[in-house]
């Protein structure tokens, strides 16, 4: 599959190529305050990083990160990431929904949306049975994405060193929702 489309996105598999819209992402303070560990934007060599895994990723499993763009006019503009990637989590090997959203398209329910798109692809055709979901505990905004796509809330964990809350959520769940 080459591209996943939303309502108002069109997504394709992240790589490389895709540095100057990742980079944005990056360098943006708001949105690493909650995905960095540090709380830092990343440098370049950690967006590149990033990307080379991403593209990995999917050549390994056939699933990863998609690239979401909304359509404006006749032009393409990147809004954000999500989809679905391997984790660690706990010493386990987990299967994360992953996503992050440009900071001026908060709000608006992107972030849902990527990840509706995502889960579906992932319980309907990669015919997973269930995904985790994790996020910082101050970061209502994910937890509400979360909860709103279904997940549970499991418990608290410590993640890349820092404390983290732990969402599951199972095929079946997902599916009653539809």
């Amino acid at each position: 599959m080459n591209e996943l489309n939303t309502r108002r996105l069109v997504g394709t598999p992240a790589v490389p190529g895709d540095f100057a819209d990742i980079r944005r992402l990056h360098s943006d303070s708001r949105v690493m305050a909650t995905l960095s560990a540090d709380g830092n934007v990343f440098s370049e060599v950690q967006t590149r990083a990033f990307l080379k895994n991403a593209a990995e990723h999917w050549k390994l499993h056939g699933f990863g990160l998609w690239i979401f763009r909304e359509r404006v006019g006749g032009e393409f503009v990147f809004v954000g990431y999500g989809g679905i990637k391997h984790a660690v989590v706990e010493g386990r090997d987990e299967i994360e929904l992953a996503y992050a959203v440009r900071s001026d398209y908060w709000g608006i329910g992107i972030a849902t949306e990527i990840s509706i798109a995502a889960l579906k692809l992932a319980f309907d055709v990669t015919r997973l049975d269930r995904i985790v979901a994790f996020t910082l505990p101050h970061n209502r905004a994910s937890r509400g994405v979360m909860e709103h796509c279904g997940f549970t809330y499991q418990r608290d964990i410590v993640h890349a060193g820092l404390p983290h809350v732990l969402y599951t959520l199972e095929a079946r769940a997902f599916a009653a929702r539809s």
